[in-house]
């Protein structure tokens, strides 16, 4: 097999399915790697710290047993990648991952991946359809190595790793084949001049050449056209999902991507003056990183107010009040609840005391909570009694506090127990009154 320099991710059969706006996010984020054969990308439980989309390489997954035997549960080559359990919302590899065939392959950071994943996009179509390709792949290799003859099992490996490859040359050794299909090397080596002898391939030590592909087709199981359809399959699908349009941000390749910018909106410049047009276009170039960074502020102000919103109209009408104390006991912040509960209106934060609404016999219980949670003893509670107001009688009160991660701020969650029929807090009603007084009638 060649291991000439990547011709680029495309060759990669997946990367190349990406709609034109997908792949140009991932472009700068492929890193090219090359593997030597026997080389290990994963070993089980290790953290999947990056995906690989292989090129020109293949990929084992192999299945380790207690007393050192192996078996290849599948193969990975450039229909594929590696990584499925991060497709599939896992963190960590289960099996080894060991590079078959030497080759290059590009890699892509894991965070990267699951920011792409995430948007609902074309790679995460295709990644869960590989996904379902490889599966199959599994499922026939445990089939076809239980029914079926180690000659078929042998043409069924072979066949399947040409697909991933340019030529018709495998650099693997009979030994390699017998680990990967569980079975003894005597095996394979009986196999193999079954094949030779039939004028289907050539072979010398580390080296196997297809010379009569159909040949070698006719002789194989059921196993291998039930793959190759599965995998078929997966690049004749329907449009992808459409994406969510939100941009990733990523600080390592601002610069690039201003360059690229400023390169699309206009020529270099040239001429004798090569310092002055050399600070030009740093100085351009410095510019639209400035206005690539203020772009994704402006994204980021926009979901910070969405998530406000989206959030406002629960905090305000929970059945529950919400306060913020700060370490005097001032109420800094107060939901709607929380304020007609009190009977004051929230124009009075920042100079009303919380204490200034609890009944004089519970001040000094609740001083030493308030005291207590602050100093970040514990998530703790405490029941206390509130004065009467002119909207309601006396309320007995439950209180559930954390402090903030400063140690200044009391965050407290108030509930009214004064009837506690069948176990059951009532909640606080809202009273009939515009919402933009936000607290109750004077």
């Amino acid at each position: 097999m060649s291991s000439s320099a990547p011709e680029g991710p495309k060759q990669n059969r997946i990367l190349a399915a990406l709609p034109a706006e997908e792949f140009s996010r991932l472009e700068h984020d492929l890193e090219p790697v090359k593997l030597s054969a026997g080389q290990t990308i994963l070993k089980p439980c290790d953290k999947l710290s990056y995906v690989y989309f292989p090129t020109t390489c293949i990929f084992s997954l192999i299945a380790n047993t207690d007393n050192g035997s192996s078996a290849e549960l599948a193969m990975i080559g450039k229909d594929g990648l590696s990584g499925i359990p991060l497709v599939l919302g896992g963190g960590t590899s289960i099996y080894k991952v060991v590079v078959q065939s030497a080759g290059h392959a590009y890699r892509l950071p894991s965070e990267v991946m699951r920011w792409e994943l995430d948007q609902g996009g074309a790679l995460r179509s295709l990644s869960l359809c590989f996904a379902q390709a490889l599966m199959t792949q599994m499922a026939q290799s445990v089939v076809c190595n239980r029914h079926h003859a180690v000659e078929q099992q042998l043409c069924r490996w072979l066949l399947l790793s040409l697909d991933q490859l340019a030529g018709n040359q495998i650099d693997v050794t009979q030994e390699m084949i017998a680990n990967m299909l569980g079975v003894r090397r005597e095996a394979i080596t009986e196999a193999a001049g079954k094949l030779h002898a039939a004028g289907l391939i050539e072979y010398r030590r580390g080296h196997i050449t297809v010379t009569d592909r159909p040949g070698l087709e006719a002789r194989v199981c059921e196993c291998y056209h039930v793959v190759k359809a599965e995998y078929e399959r997966l690049f004749h699908l329907s449009a992808p999902i459409p994406l969510q349009h939100r941009p990733r941000h990523n600080p390592a390749t601002l610069r690039q991507r201003a360059e690229e910018r400023l390169t699309q909106s206009q020529p270099a410049p040239r001429g004798s003056q090569w310092d002055v047009e050399r600070l030009l276009h740093e100085l351009q170039v410095h510019q639209i990183e400035l206005e690539m960074r203020n772009e994704e502020l402006l994204r980021a102000y926009e979901e910070a107010d969405t998530l406000r919103e989206k959030y406002a109209d629960i905090y305000d009408f929970a059945p529950v009040g919400y306060f913020t104390l700060d370490a005097h006991g001032s109420i800094l912040q107060v939901n709607l609840a929380g304020a007609i509960l009190l009977g004051i209106k929230r124009s009075q934060m920042g100079r009303t005391r919380f204490c200034a609404a609890v009944k004089p016999e519970c001040l000094p219980e609740f001083d030493a909570f308030l005291d207590a949670v602050l100093k970040g003893h514990a998530h703790d509670k405490c029941e206390i009694t509130l004065m009467a107001t002119s909207q309601r009688p006396e309320a007995r009160v439950r209180i559930e506090a954390v402090v903030d991660e400063n140690g200044r701020e009391c965050r407290m969650v108030v509930m009214d127990i004064t009837d506690t029929a069948n176990g059951r807090v009532r909640p606080i009603r809202h009273l009939p009154f515009p919402r933009e007084n936000h607290a109750s009638p004077a």
